[in-house]
């Protein structure tokens, strides 16, 4: 009974109020600032881009999802020779689809960690090898001429690493596309598939060069940057 009527008290107490309102207020902000905290360093953050996400994501795409960002690097490969290619995160495989019709004589292999977009690609036909494989993991599979990574390298956490183990199979060149300069504030790379942001500089300790910023791709809302980075 002592206990309730302090209770009773304390709730009709203006001035108590008051007390409980500010210490209400101080752990909120205390606690906004430490998600925040973990948030900006990325401790325990949560990374969706697994196989199980992809899988799902992909089973409900279409045919020719993103085939478009490859029409950026078409000048960067020889028009009049063979050569092999590697393209990283194909996905479903139009965009390999596109190389191999515009370079017809190009050996083309598509890897993707989604078994669902691999056994679609397949399905595609066309002449382009395809194999499962989880970039960050599996070795890959022997030395090209040209690795590409179109619209894939931005849901790393650390795409730097990808590039390098890239760069240690690829006689030529790298040639990377990602969105440019895109705001991923704390708030929004939580939890969201896009997890590094690119600008001019941000290969510049690589053997490497911008070949164009793009105008705004229509249906998307972002530019996009291309990058050629040499072995």
């Amino acid at each position: 009974m002592y206990v309730a009527n302090k209770v009773l008290r304390t709730l009709v107490n203006p001035l108590k109020w008051g007390v409980i309102l500010r210490q209400a207020f101080w752990l909120l902000h205390t606690n906004i600032s430490l998600i925040k905290d973990i948030g900006e360093t990325r401790r325990f953050s949560s990374n969706p881009n697994s196989r199980r996400y992809w899988n799902k994501k992909l089973e409900r795409l279409g045919g020719s999802w993103r085939n478009h960002h490859y029409h950026y690097i078409l000048d960067l490969l020889p028009s009049n020779e063979e050569f092999t290619l590697l393209d990283v995160g194909c996905a479903l495989g139009d965009g390999c689809e596109l190389l191999k019709e515009r370079f017809p004589e190009a050996r083309i292999t598509g890897v993707d960690l989604s078994e669902v977009g691999i056994e679609r690609a397949k399905a595609r036909g066309g002449g382009v090898d395809y194999l499962v494989l989880d970039i960050t993991r599996d070795s890959i599979p022997g030395d090209f001429d040209f690795v590409t990574i179109i619209e894939t390298l931005e849901h790393f956490d650390n795409p730097f690493t990808i590039v390098d183990k890239c760069l240690k199979n690829a006689r030529r060149s790298v040639i990377v596309c990602v969105p440019y300069r895109q705001n991923l504030s704390w708030a929004v790379r939580w939890g969201k598939e896009h997890r590094s942001a690119f600008d001019e500089k941000t290969f510049s300790a690589y053997d490497s060069r911008v070949v164009r910023v793009t105008d705004v791709l229509q249906g998307t809302g972002n530019r996009y940057i291309v990058y050629e980075i040499r072995p």
